[in-house]
């Protein structure tokens, strides 16, 4: 009695393995047949494609991993020199607002790449609406009743509406720019 159920477990034990390297061989087929797959479906360097036209990428969606970061950088910059004591003279306002260029930019590629439909002009009123709002902050400052930083000679505090006049055209040739990438790419 005892060697007939040996043999009847050593058979139920082989059969066990033969499943088992047959479902290891059907997996090993699986992945294979998923790399060649995947290979020939990836566009040729010589420019062909065998690419359905799902897989293809879409224009100007390419390289959209850094555009937020960017974009909280420059916004985390141009908040913080509302709180410094600025030159008021022409040239150092232009070299401000310059930083509304790149949030521009930014923006625009920022909103064109997750497929709103008004990036343009999104851009456009957020950009003034954080410039005002920075120049605004100038203004409540003093009243918050924060330690005020010493201001050196020829520098100020004050809002200055020339600065919001000086970011509004960098905020729109950023704009274009980040459409023209975005349509280009």
């Amino acid at each position: 009695m005892n060697r007939q159920l040996k043999r009847a477990n050593e058979k139920s034990d082989k059969r066990r393995e033969r499943e088992q390297e047959r479902r290891k061989e059907q997996r090993r087929e699986t992945r294979v047949r998923a790399v060649q797959t995947k290979r020939t479906s990836q566009p040729k360097k010589d420019g062909g494609s065998k690419a359905s036209p799902r897989e293809r990428p879409v224009p100007g969606m390419g390289n959209s991993r850094f555009a937020g970061a960017y974009l909280i950088f420059v916004i985390f910059v141009i908040v913080t020199q509302a709180l410094v004591p600025q030159r008021t003279d022409v040239f150092s306002l232009a070299i401000h607002a310059l930083f509304y260029l790149i949030l521009g930019y930014f923006l625009a590629l920022y909103f064109y790449r997750r497929g709103v439909e008004q990036a343009f002009v999104i851009t456009l009123a957020g950009g003034l609406g954080l410039a005002l709002g920075v120049e605004g902050l100038k203004v409540l400052l003093p009243q918050l009743g924060l330690p005020q930083m010493t201001a050196p000679p020829g520098t100020t505090s004050a809002p200055n509406l020339l600065f919001v006049a000086l970011a509004a055209p960098g905020l729109f040739l950023g704009a274009w720019l980040g459409r023209y990438i975005f349509r280009r790419g």
